[in-house]
């Protein structure tokens, strides 16, 4: 029972570290070696739970997809669509000073990998982290009220206005800026969403 849970916890240690270190100083120059030490486990120990860098990787992305449908499910306790919506426009700033400093978690690590060569199982495997935010905003949507078509398209400008934001405020180290476009990434959509309620059935 306890080799178990010390292999369980190790393993998950190491998935934490990982995920900090990509945040911080990106995938590509994250060994393993780097992340044997952040979680204070032995170089030996990792290739036992992770054989090459591409399993911790999967492993990392697996922990975020897992954290996202926490956040979703959070904020589905509202039973206002445009409120949970709300709810992920303003999640950056949560994190205000991780976003400057480092980026978006999510938005850095997808734009890393898609510099791997075109095959890697890693690209697809990081763009459903985005594409998660977009079916999850399509989903609140359709919920309000917008056709299938409008609520994707609606939904890829949201999460391509979020990512940006995030982008913009972490290159120019401000946080002014992200809490100010992101405000205005809120007031557009609450426009949106007024205009449907006003247009004739």
């Amino acid at each position: 029972m306890t080799r178990a849970y010390d292999s369980t916890t190790k393993r998950a240690e190491l998935i934490r570290a990982a995920k900090e270190l990509f945040h911080q100083q990106g995938f590509h120059k994250t060994t393993l070696d780097n992340v044997a030490k952040k979680a204070s486990v032995p170089l030996g120990n990792v290739h036992y739970y992770f054989e090459t860098k591409q399993a911790l990787a999967e492993a990392v992305i697996a922990s975020h997809s897992q954290g996202l449908r926490e956040a979703f499910a959070f904020w589905e306790s509202s039973t206002d669509p445009l409120e949970r919506l709300t709810h992920l426009i303003r999640a950056p700033l949560g994190a205000v000073e991780s976003v400057i400093r480092f980026g978006c978690p999510h938005g850095s690590l997808c734009q890393e990998l898609e510099k791997l060569e075109d095959d890697s199982p890693l690209i697809k495997a990081g763009a459903s982290l985005l594409l998660a935010y977009i079916d999850w905003a399509h989903n609140q949507l359709q919920l309000l009220g917008f056709h299938s078509e409008t609520a994707r398209d609606l939904a890829e400008q949201l999460v391509a206005a979020i990512q940006g934001t995030m982008l913009l405020a972490h290159t120019l180290r401000s946080p002014e800026l992200l809490a100010r476009q992101l405000s205005r990434v809120e007031a557009w959509l609450k426009f949106e969403v007024a205009s449907l309620q006003r247009s004739p059935a």
